[in-house]
């Protein structure tokens, strides 16, 4: 935690306003997003140019070709994935909530009691039904808000984040943007999903209630809601982005005469042939998890974590089960989980709450001995 100055919280836009009224904020939306559409925009017009150029064209501009695959390689799934769907959300939230400021609020990286993970920020700010009352909002955030949160940061650069802007929903999601606390105008607007601590603060808090035995896992409301944007997620990814790369390819072959291009061809079917299967098989893994919680409730378990190398084992009911791909999904701190699925064999396993459903199985130990 931090030392800092007292809360000083406001209201910028007035009750009946909305955070989109403000000319200063759609400026910054509008300067943000242009960023993101030029930068998209201009390595779209050079690939272009480049695949309509001849051979001796394109030896006199190599290093120029060298910098632009630079940049699309980094650059466009940057701001294709990532920064023009913040955007949306952003001016979404916007359009719909008020501006709140927070100067100098309480801050950090890690460590807040609530916090399902040791590694996520938070902020402190007023709880809107109870002014007296501090309110976490727990979140992932981007390298640049992190360097300006540091507790080692210098004070010039703490001073970029020394006012906190939030505009949304304080249950679910926001958006944050930052300023000096001497400016009127908000800087890096980003969409941020709330991590609120499902997980207590001890073994006697009890701050999410018992799953219902009598319903399905999946019939609970905050594992429907995720299961549901992954499978839209993975089935849209495959229907958008596989056929584009396809289109890509034969219109490379049909209009490449000189077959100057044919190794974008080949790498386009190396791609195709490696990561669509994999692309494919997630899909398949997603619908047999919705299936398992849609057959099994969720049951309140004690649980015991634990690591071996990159491996996490997780001791319940006698068992010792293991997420896959073998990696740490749980919080190693959490002394309770819920759990769908059958007595032995595969099921799933999330954090109090169901709102993060994971795949687990048997470990390789554990079947040895049956």
């Amino acid at each position: 935690m931090t030392d800092q100055l007292p809360l000083g919280e406001k209201d910028l836009t007035g009750i009946a306003g909305v955070a989109w009224d403000d000319a200063a904020t759609r400026r910054a939306w509008w300067r943000q997003t242009g960023r993101s559409l030029l930068i998209v925009g201009v390595c779209a017009a050079w690939w272009t140019w480049y695949s309509g150029t001849t051979v001796a064209v394109r030896e006199r501009v190599v290093w120029p070709t060298v910098a632009f695959f630079l940049a699309s390689l980094i650059g466009l799934p940057l701001h294709l994935l990532a920064e023009l769907p913040n955007a949306w959300r952003v001016r979404r939230l916007l359009r719909a909530h008020p501006w709140r400021t927070v100067d100098n609020p309480r801050h950090g990286l890690s460590g807040h009691a609530r916090a399902r993970n040791v590694n996520d920020a938070w902020f402190e700010v007023p709880d809107p039904d109870a002014p007296g009352r501090r309110l976490p909002l727990i979140m992932k955030v981007p390298l640049w808000w992190g360097r300006r949160m540091e507790r080692s940061a210098p004070a010039d650069r703490r001073a970029q984040i020394s006012r906190l802007w939030y505009c949304g929903l304080l249950d679910d999601q926001v958006v944050i943007a930052a300023s000096r606390t001497a400016q009127e105008a908000p800087r890096r607007l980003r969409h941020r999903y709330l991590r609120h601590g499902l997980l207590p603060d001890s073994p006697e808090r009890t701050d999410v209630p018992l799953p219902d035995p009598a319903g399905s896992a999946l019939s609970h409301p905050a594992t429907a809601h995720v299961m549901r944007r992954r499978l839209f997620n993975r089935v849209a990814a495959l229907l958008l982005v596989w056929p584009a790369v396809l289109a890509v390819q034969i219109a490379e072959i049909v209009a490449d005469e000189g077959h100057d291009l044919i190794g974008l061809v080949v790498l386009g079917a190396l791609f195709e042939v490696t990561l669509l299967p994999v692309h494919v098989f997630v899909i398949v893994a997603t619908r047999r998890m919705a299936r398992r919680l849609a057959e099994h409730p969720w049951r309140c378990v004690d649980c015991e974590i634990r690591s071996r190398g990159n491996q996490q084992l997780i001791k319940v009911d006698g068992r010792t089960l293991t997420p896959s791909p073998f990696r740490a999904y749980v919080d190693q701190r959490a002394s309770r989980l819920w759990i769908a699925g059958p007595a032995q064999g595969p099921c799933v396993v999330s954090v109090p709450g169901g709102a993060e459903p994971i795949g687990v199985a048997m470990s390789t130990t554990d079947n040895r001995s049956r």
